[in-house]
C-alpha cells in the first residue's frame, strides 16, 4: 500500500473539493519557444525516466472516447493515472495511485473493461537482475458513469528487479509476463481470473540463453497465441531478434521452437516494440533495433510476421547513418499504415542541431501504408523541445482508429529529462499527415532524357519524384502527356495510359502502341502536387525515337504466374503470397512463368530479368535457370510436386533491400522457348535468404522479363 500522508487541513479540504468536481487538475500550458513541436507536460521531478527506457513497455490506453496515461505525480511523489483533455491538449491527475514507488517502470494493460499496471523496479543496461524487489501488478475497474478508477487488487509477479518486463493476456483470460533474470528468457502466467499468478519459469528454447543486456516482450495474437520475441546479443552468428509462441489450450510450458526473426553478429540490441494486428489474425510487426555500425546499415527495423508463410520479413525504417533510437510501432487501422515514432538528431535551428547521441534528441514519425511497407518518405518531427533533448517515446498496446479504439487519433508521450519534464504530441484526426509547415515543391527526374535519340519506340515515359505524391494529380486528364513535334501542345497527342507507384515515387506514361521511328517526341508533367499540396514545376523535354532500319524492337512481359516452394514445408503451396523466397536452409526456390506463344520465330538479341527484392536482401547469389516443364500452376505448386531447375542462364547477388535488379539473361538458353510458355526457376546455395516481391505485388515491383528482338 502506499505510503499515508498528512496535507495540512487547508490543503485537504481543497483536494476533497477537486476530487468532488471528478478530478485532481494538473495545469499545462502548450509550450511557445521558437522551435518547439507538440507541447509540454506536467514535471516529473522526484523520478527519472517515468517512460522507461525500453520501448517494450506502454505508458497510455484509449477507454471510453478518450486517453489516459500511467504519470507521475510531483505533489504526491508517486505514480497516479491521469485522463487526457484533447480540448486543451493537457493531461488531468484523477488522483488514482497505481505505484508508490519513485524508481520504478510500467507496462499498462487495457483490455476493456479491466486495467492491469504492472510496476518493477529496474536495473540499468548489462546489469543482474536482482532478488528481493517484487513486481506488482495491480488491477483497476472503470465506472463509465463516473469517468473514474477504483482499486480491484493487487498480486505479485515475480520477486526480481529486472530490466524490463511486459504483460498481455491471452484469450482464455490468463496474464502473462516475461523479462529476463540470470541470463535467460523467463515468463509468468496466472490463473484464468486474470489475477492469480503462477510459478516464474524460463522458456524452454535453448537459444532463450541470453547476455544480461537483453530483454523480452509479449503480444497476444491471433487466433489464440501467446507470442513472446527477446534480443540475443550474441558474440556470433546467433545474434539476433528470436520468436517463438504458446498456442492458450496448451500446457503453459508448451512453447513452439524459437525462430529467428533475424539473425547474425550485430543484428539485434534490446529494444523492441510488438503489436499485432488483430483484423488480419497472425499478423504480427515488431520495431527493433540492431548494433550495427555502418552508416549505411540498419539501425532500427521493422519486422514483419506473414499470416500466410509464418516466417518473418525485413524493412529498414532508418539507417545507423541517420542515428535512430528507441522505437516505437502504432497500426492505425483506418488509415492502414503503420506509423512508427524514434528519437532522432535534433531539428535545425535548435540547441545541438544534428547532434547524433544517445542522451535524446526529437521525436520523429516515419510511416507507412500496411498493404507496401516501405519507410523511404521523409520523417517527419513530432516532439522537439528546442533547448533539451527528448528521449523515450512510449504509447499504447492498442490499435489506433480500430472498432476498438474507434477515432482515437494517436497520442504519443516521452520524456525530457533535463528539465524533468513530460512531453506528448496529439493528433485527433488519425492518420499520418504531411509534414507541418512543408512549402517545398517537388522535383522530377525524367527517362528518357532530354534531347535524348535512338530511343525505342517501344520505351515507356516515366518520371521519378523527389517525395510522396498525390496520384490523383498525376493520373488526372492532361497531366502527364506525350505529344509528336518539338512544341509544347502542339502536335498529335499519343494515347497512353498513366500510373503512379507510391513506392518508387515513378510516375509511368505507357503509349498504346509502339512510337513512330526517328521522330521526335515532346513529354509534359504539369499540375502534380506532393501530399502537402505543393505543385512540380511544369516539366518539358523531348527526345527522338531510333531510325526504323534495323530497329530493336522491345516487348515487357509480366510474370503470368509465379510462387516459391520450401522444403521445410514440402506441402504447402504459396500461390497467393506477396513475396517469393529463396535460401539454401531450408531449400526455397522461387518458380516465374512468362508466355512467350507471340514470339515464335522471332531473334532476341537480349534479355533481362528484372527483380525487386523485398524486406530482406541477400549477401549471397541466386541463380536463374531455365525449367523445362510448364505443366506447374501459381496454386498448385509445393516442394513436393515442383519441376526440377535445370541450366543456370543468369545469376544476380548481392543484394539489398527493397531494390529493383535488372539481371542478364543467357540468350542462347531462351531462343528454343519462344512460341511457347517459359519456366524459370530461381535457387541459391546460400544460406542468407533473398525475399522478392511478387506478381501479387505493386505492378511496379513484379518479375518483369524485357526481351529485345532484332
Amino acid at each position: 500500500m502506499a505510503n499515508l500522508r498528512h496535507p495540512s487541513l487547508l490543503t485537504a479540504l481543497l483536494t476533497a473539493v477537486l476530487l468532488g468536481l471528478g478530478a485532481l487538475v494538473v495545469p499545462v500550458g502548450a509550450s511557445a519557444a521558437p522551435g518547439d513541436v507538440g507541447v509540454e507536460g506536467p514535471s516529473h521531478a522526484g523520478t527519472g525516466t517515468p517512460t522507461g527506457t525500453k520501448r517494450a513497455t506502454n505508458a497510455l490506453w484509449f477507454n471510453d472516447g478518450r486517453w489516459w496515461g500511467n504519470l507521475w505525480d510531483t505533489a504526491s511523489s508517486d505514480f497516479h493515472i491521469f485522463r487526457f483533455d484533447a480540448g486543451t491538449s493537457s493531461w488531468v491527475d484523477t488522483g488514482v495511485a497505481t505505484d508508490p514507488r519513485a524508481n520504478t517502470h510500467h507496462d499498462v494493460l487495457w483490455d476493456g473493461s479491466t486495467l492491469f499496471v504492472a510496476s518493477y523496479q529496474f536495473v540499468n543496461d548489462g546489469v543482474a537482475a536482482v532478488a528481493g524487489f517484487p513486481t506488482t501488478m495491480r488491477r483497476y475497474s472503470y465506472n463509465a458513469s463516473t469517468k473514474t478508477y477504483a482499486l480491484l487488487g493487487a498480486t505479485k509477479i515475480n520477486d526480481q528487479k529486472v530490466e524490463a518486463l511486459t504483460i498481455d493476456k491471452d484469450s482464455t483470460g490468463r496474464v502473462w509476463a516475461t523479462w529476463q533474470q540470470g541470463n535467460r528468457i523467463y515468463l509468468n502466467v496466472t490463473g484464468e481470473d486474470g489475477a492469480t499468478w503462477g510459478t516464474p519459469f524460463p522458456h524452454p528454447a535453448s537459444l532463450s540463453n541470453v547476455t544480461l543486456d537483453d530483454i523480452s516482450t509479449l503480444v497476444a495474437f491471433g487466433p489464440g497465441k501467446m507470442g513472446v520475441m527477446w534480443s540475443r546479443e550474441a558474440s556470433d552468428a546467433t545474434a539476433g531478434f528470436y520468436w517463438s509462441y504458446h498456442r492458450d489450450t496448451d500446457p503453459i510450458t508448451t512453447w513452439s521452437p524459437a525462430v529467428a526473426a533475424t539473425s547474425g553478429l550485430k543484428s539485434g540490441d534490446d529494444h523492441m516494440n510488438l503489436k499485432w494486428l488483430d483484423s488480419s489474425g497472425g499478423r504480427v510487426f515488431a520495431a527493433v533495433k540492431t548494433s550495427f555500425t555502418s552508416s549505411s546499415q540498419p539501425l532500427i527495423q521493422l519486422l514483419a510476421l506473414d499470416n500466410v508463410s509464418s516466417q518473418w520479413t525485413k524493412h529498414t525504417i532508418a539507417t545507423q547513418g541517420e542515428c535512430p533510437n528507441r522505437v516505437i510501432v502504432l497500426i492505425d487501422e483506418a488509415a492502414q499504415r503503420l506509423r512508427t515514432f524514434a528519437t532522432y538528431p535534433k531539428p535545425s535551428g535548435t540547441t545541438n542541431a544534428g547532434v547524433c547521441t544517445t542522451s535524446g534528441g526529437a521525436i520523429y514519425e516515419k510511416s507507412t501504408p500496411l498493404d507496401n511497407i516501405n519507410f523511404t518518405t521523409a520523417k517527419t518531427p513530432r516532439i522537439v523541445d528546442a533547448d533539451q533533448y527528448v528521449h523515450n517515446v512510449t504509447s499504447t498496446k492498442q490499435n489506433l482508429n480500430s472498432t476498438r479504439t474507434p477515432n482515437s487519433g494517436v497520442l504519443i508521450l516521452a520524456d525530457v529529462g533535463a528539465t524533468s519534464r513530460y512531453w506528448h504530441f496529439y493528433e485527433g484526426s488519425g492518420g499520418a499527415g504531411p509534414a507541418p509547415g512543408d512549402t517545398t515543391a517537388p522535383t522530377v527526374t525524367t527517362s528518357p532524357a532530354g534531347n535524348a535519340t535512338g530511343v525505342a519506340v517501344g520505351s515507356n515515359v516515366t518520371g521519378t519524384f523527389s517525395e510522396a505524391m498525390d496520384a490523383s494529380t498525376i493520373t488526372a486528364a492532361g497531366a502527364f502527356t506525350l505529344r509528336t513535334g518539338t512544341t509544347t501542345g502542339t502536335g498529335t497527342q499519343v494515347s497512353a495510359g498513366v500510373t503512379y507507384d507510391g513506392t518508387s515515387r515513378v510516375a509511368t506514361l505507357n503509349p498504346t502502341a509502339d512510337l513512330t521511328p526517328n521522330t521526335p517526341y515532346t513529354a509534359t508533367i504539369s499540375g502534380a502536387k506532393d501530399v502537402a499540396g505543393n505543385a512540380v514545376v511544369t516539366r518539358t523535354w523531348t527526345f527522338t525515337t531510333a531510325p526504323a532500319g534495323g530497329t530493336s524492337t522491345t516487348a515487357t512481359l509480366t510474370a503470368t504466374a509465379d510462387s516459391y516452394v520450401s522444403s521445410g514445408a514440402p506441402g504447402t503451396n504459396r500461390g497467393t503470397s506477396p513475396t517469393l523466397w529463396v535460401d539454401s536452409s531450408p531449400i526455397e526456390t522461387t518458380y516465374l512463368k512468362f508466355d512467350l506463344k507471340a514470339y515464335a520465330g522471332r531473334t532476341i538479341e537480349s534479355a533481362t530479368l528484372q527483380l525487386t527484392s523485398a524486406g530482406n536482401g541477400s549477401t549471397g547469389k541466386q541463380n536463374i535457370k531455365l525449367v523445362a516443364g510448364d505443366s506447374w500452376t501459381e496454386t498448385g505448386i509445393t516442394y513436393t510436386n515442383a519441376p526440377v531447375p535445370g541450366t543456370s542462364i543468369g545469376t544476380l547477388g548481392p543484394t539489398a533491400i527493397n531494390t529493383r535488379y535488372s539481371v542478364p539473361l543467357t540468350v542462347t538458353g531462351l531462343a528454343g522457348e519462344l512460341g511457347q510458355q517459359l519456366s524459370l526457376a530461381i535457387d541459391s546455395s546460400s544460406s542468407d535468404g533473398l525475399i522478392l516481391n511478387s506478381r501479387e505485388a505493386s505492378p511496379t515491383l513484379v518479375p518483369t522479363l524485357v526481351l529485345t528482338f532484332k
